[in-house]
């Protein structure tokens, strides 16, 4: 049963109770209206009894009134007459809006109203005349004949509404029992239907509910595995984990971080993770930022800076590369943060050893060439200075001498290049591109001139950027041995270099571009040409080149792209390097690899 349908019996188990109950009360209702309504019409015989019984009270008052009169000519005897007239007059207007329901009553009591107004006028005119004419016995027995039918109608009337009421009051046992006998069957009723109503929808919740139950066994279990799995695979991966709730205390932390921190989980539960992940920058020893802080500001995953020293609980010191990503839950509130954090400290000696070798390796294979290119002078200076000992032209003297100076000028800018390739300044500087792409085509002289390779440089003015010039020196030589290498013998090689507007790439700087004659890169090479140890070179190759030169120029904010060129002079490879005016590198004691 899903959820739609368990509401709906919900509410079917709520609302229809309800209903039969607002059916029943109805019913009562009616009862109550029908015994109330018996009980006014009771009520309303017996107030017309009454009202009968003081307009005949009244009506013999004046009749006795008009006798006594009679008897003794006194008007006082009269008083009676005239206080009993208003009252009849209302009695008579009032029993006429009671029987407005009876119209046999109605009759009665207009033949009442006529007799009365007939008898009311023989009365008034037997008063209004001679009190000698009183005592003539024709008008008076005119007069207790009329009174006599009064009487009898009045009599009609009571015994009328007598009837009534007894034929009223005798309903009242019968409605009673009838109605008891109606509620009784109406609430058994209603209470069946509600029985068996909700003993079918409890029937079927408790089915419902029975198999939700062992549905939430199954997911519990399930859960539990997973929880299980997923505590097994934490503890046994390689990277130390740590998770925090999101007031940033520590919940969790798995083997390889209790290691690296010095905190065993059952220490570390509760208590903020600045204590138990204590980082500092490598260098300046300064506290660097927890990274989960960082997550909780900016709401997403965020990394550390590089050159992070992690100082466990016992004093001991790593360096260290982590993420830390928000946890959220199913409405995307984040309700945590976790941390995954490394130690490469071997991993980073291993890089400085890599990076260190291939510079030596670079100066290796340009030993060759600056010895010859110093050789070659210093022989040209050694036949100078030969000539220059028996020549006495003062002219030839001056044109050996600036010809020995020009010599030794060349050879100690050979010199100079190579020093610069290990003297590095600790923070960046301004570099002339122009400058150092002619040095490093300098000092590749000589292996150029063996392989016959013809060099257009299309070098332009000078374009300054700034960056540490021995590290982009090497990328430039890195760069240009593998485009000689691919030209081959008799080959042809372009070196361009120009600026870049500041909507290019990563805004302005200079892009150095290398294409060569030679048979290009394939699909496999284009893939792994920038991983550690991949060579097309064979034994020849160290495969390290193309990646220090790739960490280099990230490290200064550019990139190194590499494709096919494809142009009918140079159909080899493409290698355009992108600098940014403004590095992106930093102090040099910071951003120098670990030794």
């Amino acid at each position: 049963m899903n959820l739609k349908e368990f509401r709906r019996i919900l509410l079917q188990a709520l609302y229809f109770p309800i209903l039969l109950l607002l059916l029943l009360a109805a019913f009562f209702l009616q009862q109550i209206g029908m015994s109330s309504s018996l009980q006014r019409a009771i009520v309303q015989s017996e107030g017309i009894a009454n009202l009968l019984a003081v307009l005949q009270g009244e009506i013999l008052q004046q009749e006795a009134a008009v006798r006594g009169y009679e008897l003794t000519h006194n008007r006082s005897m009269l008083q009676p007459f005239d206080q009993a007239k208003a009252g009849i007059s209302t009695d008579l207007t009032e029993l006429q809006q009671r029987l407005k329901g009876d119209p046999a009553q109605l009759q009665q009591l207009a033949v009442l109203s006529k007799d009365y107004e007939q008898w009311l006028r023989l009365a008034q005119n037997l008063l209004d005349k001679n009190p000698a004419s009183v005592n003539d016995p024709k008008p008076h027995a005119r007069e207790e004949a009329m009174m006599e039918d009064i009487r009898a109608t009045v009599n009609t009337l009571q015994k009328n509404e007598q009837k009534r009421r007894a034929v009223l009051s005798a309903q009242t046992p019968d409605l009673a029992h009838r109605q008891f006998i109606q509620i009784f069957s109406a609430s058994l009723c209603i209470a069946m239907a509600m029985a068996l109503f909700m003993r079918q929808r409890l029937k079927r919740v408790s089915r419902s509910y029975t198999a939700a139950l062992g549905e939430l066994e199954q997911r519990s279990r399930e859960v539990q595995q997973s929880q299980q799995r997923y505590q097994t695979t934490l503890e046994s991966i390689g990277d130390a984990v740590i998770s925090c709730d999101i007031r940033g205390q520590v919940e969790f932390l798995n083997v390889i971080a209790s290691e690296l921190s010095g905190w065993s989980m059952h220490d570390a539960l509760g208590r903020p993770l600045t204590e138990v992940f204590r980082i500092v920058h490598e260098e300046t020893r300064e506290p660097a930022e927890n990274p989960v802080q960082q997550v909780l500001r900016k709401k997403k995953m965020h990394s550390l800076p590089q050159h992070s020293v992690l100082i466990s609980r016992s004093g001991k010191e790593y360096l260290i590369d982590d993420s830390a990503a928000p946890v959220v839950d199913a409405q995307g509130e984040m309700t945590g943060v976790v941390l995954v954090f490394r130690d490469v400290t071997e991993q980073r000696r291993s890089e400085a050893a890599l990076i260190a070798g291939e510079k030596l390796a670079v100066a290796g294979r340009l030993a060759a060439s600056i010895a010859h290119e110093i050789h070659n002078p210093l022989d040209s200076v050694s036949n100078l200075l030969f000539l220059l000992r028996d020549e006495t032209d003062p002219g030839k003297r001056a044109e050996y001498l600036e010809m020995a100076e020009q010599e030794l000028d060349r050879t100690m800018q050979i010199s100079r290049t190579m020093l610069s390739l290990y003297r590095e300044p600790k923070s960046p500087v301004k570099v002339d591109l122009k400058d150092l792409i002619e040095g490093v085509l300098l000092l590749l002289e000589r292996r150029i001139a063996q392989q016959k390779v013809q060099i257009a440089s299309e070098l332009g003015e000078s374009c300054i950027v700034e960056g540490f010039p021995a590290e982009l020196r090497q990328v430039v030589t890195n760069v240009l041995v593998n485009a000689i290498e691919a030209a081959g013998m008799r080959g042809r090689l372009r070196v361009r270099l120009e600026p870049t507007p500041p909507e290019e790439f990563r805004g302005a700087g200079a892009v150095i571009e290398v294409v060569d004659s030679g048979p290009g890169i394939t699909d496999f090479a284009a893939q792994h040409i920038f991983t550690p140890f991949f060579t097309t070179k064979g034994e020849q190759g160290t495969g390290l080149g193309l990646w220090v030169s790739m960490g280099i120029v990230q490290k200064h904010g550019g990139m190194i792209r590499l494709q096919n060129c494809g142009l009918e002079d140079f159909s080899g490879a493409c290698a355009r390097i992108y600098l940014p005016a403004k590095t992106l590198a930093g102090d040099r004691r910071i951003a120098a690899p670990v030794a």
